[in-house]
């Protein structure tokens, strides 16, 4: 018989009551030994809540059981394989139950071998959600309380404040206040978030950033003045470090992006433009080089690459380079105005000689999907040696990390490459649009010619230098 001993620590504070990974795998195989069981498998979640299943260790045990590969699964406590009653009784019954795996604490006096078990586990799930639930609301009150009175609730202390705990308030860092007031005013300006990124990372090493701390400083009401608590709003708590009328125009110029207007500067091919390595979409990219400013077009997987990358991690980055902005735009008008110069039935005949799925894209996405497939075997590798107790959970959790995250970007890829699959048959759509561009392009306003683009075109690949672009028509 097979045995899963499933352990789950989630806070320091538990760790301190007893409930330490080691504690739990002390425990667990004390019990299987008591009972004689000495086949068994560790499956460890050490820093993971309980209030989900979004768990490495728990996929990986309900994995194993649909595989039919354990018996019996045994856990310290109730709570350590959950918190919500919802999600006990799912793996009782549509999990455990179904594959005839028996459930059991090592503490509590049940196991769901017997009816009695059955019923005692259920009304444990509900007093553990009871737990948790009396817990979140006790929480809740006393930081709406501590907001109400004009204190800091607890949390990350935002860049540009320092906390003052004889207070409980936050004070202006100066210079970082500075630097926040900057990221404000350059944004505006027509800076990326990822130019941000490297704008501020040049002048402090205080903190890391990447282009998605700088969306979360950016769209921060606190530098306001005003601490936002869930429906509460305090203006006691931190003291303003930009305008509000800053902070509103900001957060318009991020609904423009969102909704395709492109930063100062006016970039044409914006969300038309894939990388032919990677898949990618590519973002534009401002570069100064002394009194001289670059606009480019760059892979975002390239640009956006973490800066902070573990010892021992491959280089998995693109390399494809980036693209002058004004050649590439040139370039892309003229291959659609000399469309526009066929006569209807030369075009046609072309248009017919497309291939709407191209064996490019289909090769792409079997290099892809085999890259996916070796990076989850090196994941399980490196799960199975922690459960045979070959490296410890820091040792994993730094091993993981980047392996994680290029999983991460592969399935985004994957999905996007897919998507450009499939394509709606409209080549006098095309023709009209090209025929437009070659009339009127030096009358249209910009987002005129944006959309005229998008209408003839559904998207361009970028492969590397020396190479020419792919336009694939909206055909």
């Amino acid at each position: 018989m097979t045995v899963a001993l499933y352990c789950r620590v989630s806070t320091d504070e538990q760790a301190e009551h007893g409930f330490s990974i080691d504690n739990q795998k002390e425990r667990l195989i004390a019990f299987c030994k008591s009972q004689g069981w000495d086949q068994y498998r560790l499956y460890i979640d050490d820093g993971y809540t309980g209030t989900n299943m979004d768990r490495p260790a728990l996929q990986r045990l309900i994995k194993h059981i649909k595989e039919k590969k354990i018996d019996t699964v045994i856990v310290y406590k109730l709570d350590r394989l959950s918190r919500k009653q919802r999600d006990v009784l799912y793996l009782l019954e549509d999990v455990f139950d179904k594959n005839n795996v028996v459930f059991k604490s090592a503490t509590e006096p049940f196991d769901t071998s017997t009816p009695l078990g059955k019923a005692m586990l259920g009304i444990l799930a509900v007093f553990a959600q009871l737990e948790r639930d009396t817990i979140i609301e006790r929480l809740s009150t006393g930081q709406k309380l501590r907001v109400k009175s004009g204190k800091f609730s607890g949390g990350r202390i935002p860049f540009g404040y320092v906390y003052n705990s004889q207070t409980g308030k936050f004070e202006v860092s100066p210079h970082e206040a500075f630097l926040v007031r900057e990221v404000y005013k350059k944004y505006l300006q027509g800076y990326s978030l990822s130019d941000l990124s490297d704008w501020i990372e040049s002048q402090t090493s205080a903190r890391y950033w990447d282009h998605a701390r700088i969306r979360d400083m950016l769209t921060r009401e606190t530098y306001t003045g005003v601490m936002p608590y869930g429906t509460l709003r305090s203006t006691e708590i931190a003291p303003p470090i930009i305008e509000r009328e800053l902070w509103e125009q900001v957060q318009q110029e991020m609904v423009r992006r969102r909704e395709g207007f492109t930063p100062k500067g006016e970039y044409l091919l914006s969300g038309l433009l894939r990388c032919a390595e990677c898949g990618s979409s590519f973002i534009h990219v401002i570069r100064k080089k002394g009194p001289y400013v670059y606009y480019l077009y760059g892979c975002r997987s390239q640009h956006q690459r973490p800066k902070k990358v573990p010892r021992r991690a491959p280089k998995q980055a693109c390399t494809v380079g980036y693209r002058n902005r004004e050649e590439l735009e040139s370039w892309v008008i003229e291959q659609v105005k000399r469309i526009a110069r066929l006569d209807a039935e030369e075009f046609e005949h072309q248009i017919a000689n497309i291939e709407t799925n191209s064996d490019e894209t289909e090769d792409t996405l079997r290099d892809l999907r085999k890259n996916l497939s070796d990076i989850e075997h090196k994941l399980n590798r490196w799960y199975e040696a922690f459960e045979e107790g070959t490296i410890d959970a820091t040792q994993l959790r730094d091993r993981i990390k980047h392996l994680e995250e290029e999983r991460r970007r592969l399935q985004t890829n994957i999905e996007e490459l897919q998507d450009t699959l499939v394509k709606d048959t409209q080549p006098q759509r095309v023709f009209n649009a090209a025929k437009l561009i070659e009339e009127a392009w030096d009358y249209m306003t910009f987002d005129e010619k944006k959309n005229v683009l998008r209408a003839a075109i559904s998207y361009i690949e970028i492969p590397r230098k020396g190479q020419p672009p792919v336009i694939h028509w909206n055909v």
